[in-house]
């Protein structure tokens, strides 16, 4: 059937005619609202009632799927997506590209459909990489590189384990620990007081903003703060390092370019902890 309602489609010299007739035929239901059929043939004949019924039943979809082209380009994806897809990686696809081309309209004001489309063309042909869904971004898999070396951040290594992990460079730089001695890695050593810029300059813009008594700007008082959340972030990222191993785990420090660099807090804790089992 669907070839055949294919080619009567094919007859349809203007198509507005089939998709918003002036003048609808009659529907079964008595409703009035059916397709109008004087353009399917000539000599007056009338397709199957079916044939008149899928007709029907894909204006309705292609007259919804018009209608969202006055959404923005992100609902307007997410829609089809829904009628279209039904494998949650095809609409994780689509989440995605809705993503991206949302970012486009934001960052130019003056496109508008035409111009989305053709940025979409742009990622069809890899003219544009789509970072989130190649192999390297989401599929890797380890059993599929098995007696291999991977170098990886420990970031992209979330989720993956292998039977022998290293993990390099576990200093109080890397991994600070609020210790006297400890370095961070936003705070420059030639501004003074070892002020976080980023963080101070966010604290000031807050206090102009506030009008309340005692919301004043306090020097330092951001960059403790900025060191506290860096902490406790490194410490969350130290942990997932250490459980991607499943049978031997390696953990090295190094003491940096000035040569002042000792190892983190978490790690010694780690080296305590295993020296005690051991004994």
């Amino acid at each position: 059937m669907v070839a055949q309602v294919a080619e009567l489609l094919r007859k349809v010299g203007k198509v507005e005619e089939y998709l918003f007739p002036l003048t609808p035929g009659p529907s079964p239901d008595g409703r009035g609202d059916g397709v109008r059929v004087d353009w399917l043939s000539g000599d007056g004949s009338e397709p199957p009632e079916e044939f008149l019924a899928e007709l029907e039943s894909f204006r309705e979809v292609v007259r919804r799927w018009q209608g969202t082209t006055l959404l923005p380009i992100d609902q307007m994806i997410l829609t089809l997506a829904q009628e279209l897809f039904t494998e949650p990686a095809d609409l994780a696809l689509a989440h995605k590209l809705a993503l991206v081309l949302r970012q486009a309209a934001d960052d130019h004001a003056d496109w508008r459909l035409p111009e989305l489309t053709a940025e979409l063309g742009v990622i069809a042909r890899n003219e544009r990489r789509f970072i989130g869904f190649s192999s390297d971004d989401a599929g890797f898999d380890p059993e599929r590189h098995r007696g291999k070396v991977v170098v990886t951040t420990m970031h992209k290594a979330k989720g993956l384990e292998w039977d022998r992990v290293y993990l390099m460079s576990v200093n109080n730089y890397d991994f600070p620990s609020l210790q006297p001695n400890d370095r961070y890695i936003s705070e420059k050593w030639f501004v003074r007081g070892g002020l976080n810029l980023e963080a101070e300059a966010l604290a000031q813009l807050r206090a102009l903003e506030t009008s309340g008594e005692y919301d004043w700007y306090e020097e330092g008082a951001e960059t403790r703060q900025a060191r506290l959340d860096y902490v406790r972030e490194r410490l969350r990222l130290l942990f997932v390092g250490i459980t991607r191993a499943k049978k031997d785990l390696i953990v090295t420090w190094n003491t940096g370019r000035q040569g002042d660099q000792t190892p983190a807090l978490p790690f010694m804790a780690l080296l305590g902890w295993l020296e005690s089992n051991r004994a």
